[in-house]
């Protein structure tokens, strides 16, 4: 296992033009994840890599290939270099400049989305350097919200990010809705942040500027909305899924994005998959969560047996010795604290579209947590069983904010809704 701090961001490319330069970022060049280029006309008793032609031309060959680039050259080169490059901020590889003494790390480009920031600032800390970061939210000491939650794991979904980052570095007040996920981030906020969370009596009186989702929920937001929104998607949601042997991973995948797409959930917040311990095996299951890097636990049918659940079955239990597979095990994963049996379908329904549009359609490739989480279970049984083929969905209780009452919550999501 790699263990460097450089992980994150490799591979890197570092770049020098001279000896001294060389010199300064030859202790970064002892790492795995980075690559120190060199002009061939330059000697290094490390284990450079070099280039023959002209450092713009090099740069264009090796730019899509590096998730950063450190350069030990002065800010202004860098720049015209760098130029004929750059695409968009959410495709553009960190950029990081060390000046020719060591001295100072500066963050050039992609200081948020590229990480360039937080390379900055673990090169200068590498070399004893200064670490120079110019964005708004460093600067205010606020947590740039475009990549919050990578820290936590979660996953970045749709809205105006733009326009959200344009009202924190104005200091407008942003409304943050948090569902579910980690809420440190909170704890660690300074005094005078112009977030308020959750609702209130008085939002009128507060006047955002601007919304933040944290949330397993997908909600269809504007591209041209004059109130932006964005929304950022914790990894909650456990598929408990029971199924005949050698069900295909296309029906699985197709259960699970029909049910996500039905109940507005991001499948980007899917955790995991679980069942019980006899699917450990079920290659369909484990090719979903290759495919899309998930968590794959397995109980037994003793754990399953300790969990209540809204529909248990006979049938079920004298298969594989509990009444549920599906509801119990996504249950005994996610300790959620409510349960709501929300759907339920014919499998076959699915086996016949999957069917009459193949090929199947691609899939999308310890903290104090709010205890806000969903549950969704595919289950699948046999078509001669008393209970019929199901997929059920599982909500478990909200309490990002636990002054908010259910039926206050209600009510002003349901005037959110006709924003």
């Amino acid at each position: 296992m790699n263990n460097s701090c450089f992980e994150q961001f490799a591979p890197i490319a570092a770049i020098a033009t001279n000896q001294q330069a060389a010199q300064v970022i030859t202790s970064l060049t002892q790492d795995p994840n980075v690559t120190l280029w060199l002009p061939s006309s330059v000697e290094s008793p490390g284990n450079a890599q070099y280039y023959d032609i002209s450092l713009k031309e090099h740069l264009a060959l090796i730019w899509e290939q590096h998730q950063a680039f450190v350069f030990c050259l002065a800010a202004g080169a860098v720049v015209r270099l760098i130029a004929p490059l750059l695409q968009h901020k959410a495709k553009d590889p960190a950029v990081v400049v060390i000046d020719a003494q060591g001295d100072y790390v500066i963050s050039l480009c992609s200081g948020h989305q590229g990480k360039a920031d937080l390379l900055a600032q673990v090169i200068a800390t590498q070399i004893g350097a200064t670490a120079i970061i110019t964005g708004a939210s460093y600067s205010l000491s606020l947590p740039a919200l475009d990549t919050l939650g990578f820290i936590y794991g979660w996953r970045k979904g749709g809205g105006n990010w733009t326009e959200v980052m344009a009202a924190i570095a104005k200091q407008e007040r942003i409304e943050v809705i948090q569902e579910a996920g980690s809420m440190l981030w909170q704890e660690h906020l300074p005094q005078q942040h112009p977030f308020y969370f959750g609702f209130t009596d008085t939002q009128a009186e507060a006047k955002p500027q601007a919304r933040v989702w944290i949330s397993p929920t997908r909600r269809k937001i504007a591209p041209k909305n004059d109130f932006p929104q964005v929304q950022w998607h914790p990894k909650v949601l456990w598929i408990g899924l029971g199924c005949e042997r050698n069900t295909s991973r296309e029906l699985i995948e197709q259960a699970i994005n029909e049910t996500c797409q039905t109940y507005h959930l991001a499948t980007e917040a899917i955790a995991g998959i679980v069942s019980i311990d006899l699917k450990a095996d079920e290659t369909g299951i484990v090719e979903v969560c290759q495919r899309r890097n998930l968590i794959f636990k397995t109980f037994t049918a003793e754990q399953l047996n300790q969990v209540n659940v809204p529909t248990p079955s006979e049938v079920v239990k004298e298969e594989v010795g509990t009444p549920s597979v599906a509801e119990a095990a996504a249950i005994f994963a996610s300790e959620a604290r409510q349960n709501m049996v929300a759907q339920s379908k014919d499998f076959n329904n699915f086996r016949r579209k999957l069917a009459e549009n193949a090929p199947a359609l691609a899939s999308k490739t310890t903290d104090r947590v709010a205890s806000g989480k969903i549950e969704a279970k595919v289950e699948d049984k046999k078509a001669a069983a008393v209970t019929p083929d199901k997929l059920t969905l599982s909500k478990g209780g909200l309490k990002a904010d636990d002054k908010a009452t259910p039926a206050a919550a209600k009510d002003n999501l349901e005037k959110i809704a006709k924003e």
